[in-house]
């Protein structure tokens, strides 16, 4: 049925095409001087508006209506300096797995995004730890909140973790869109150094030019971020003066 009906369509379609190039080629019933006609002038209303709108900018920015407001550029200034602050001061960061406890939500060698805005961990969070079992943070699920801390246990893991963490002592919560964690894939692998592998590894080789570049560029990105603020409040500055 549905075959027929498609047929019944595609020959209608095919007979309009057919009937409307008759009327423009052979009957010659000046179809085609009246289409040629409406799209000239579609465009030339198009061009004079064009043109006319150009014009009213020009006197705009002329008359000084487009010059910036001081609430405009406070509240774009404000913004920057915000999100500066959120990463200088690691509100908001990347966390590397250094495991694979978690499997499957993230693996060794991913990059998880973390906060400490607001900490609120309930059962089903994932936090960052330090444990005096590791020397490096652990990124772990809450199994339990209890009034001295919470309990946590990694996905891959059968038991939880023997240790209560205070919510004072806890480095980060994981940012989670509809309960599922940010997780950059592999990336992390750069940032994870094995003794072993500092020679042979996958990364190794490269772990300590990698984090040289990023020392480099956390140092002049400091200088960068000032050098910005400075140059924006003198343009804007500027711009109103004149």
């Amino acid at each position: 049925m549905e075959w027929v009906i498609s047929a019944i369509i595609a020959t209608v379609i095919a007979g309009m095409i057919y009937y409307f190039t008759y009327l423009v080629l052979i009957k010659d019933t000046g179809l085609h001087s009246r289409i040629f006609s409406s799209l000239k002038e579609l465009y030339g209303r198009y061009s004079r508006n064009k043109r006319i709108k150009e014009r009213m900018y020009e006197y705009e920015v002329v008359s000084g209506m487009h010059k910036p407001s001081l609430l405009g550029s406070s509240l774009i200034l404000s913004i920057f300096i915000f999100v500066i602050v959120i990463l200088l001061f690691k509100f908001v960061f990347f966390a590397v797995v250094t495991s694979d406890s978690m499997s499957p939500t993230f693996e060794r060698g991913d990059l998880v995004l973390m906060q400490r805005i607001h900490i609120a961990p309930e059962v089903g969070s994932i936090i960052m730890l330090e444990s005096s079992t590791s020397m490096l943070p652990v990124t772990h699920r809450v199994v339990a909140v209890t009034d001295e801390g919470v309990m946590t246990k990694g996905d891959a893991r059968a038991f939880a973790d023997p240790w209560v963490v205070p919510k004072e002592a806890i480095l980060g919560e994981a940012v989670e869109i509809q309960g599922r964690p940010i997780v950059l894939k592999a990336l992390g692998n750069y940032f994870i150094l094995n003794p072993k592998e500092v020679r042979i590894g996958r990364y190794g080789s490269e772990y300590t030019f990698v984090k040289n570049l990023f020392k480099v560029i956390r140092m002049y990105g400091y200088a960068l971020c000032i050098i910005a603020i400075l140059g924006y409040l003198l343009l804007t500055v500027m711009e109103m003066r004149s």
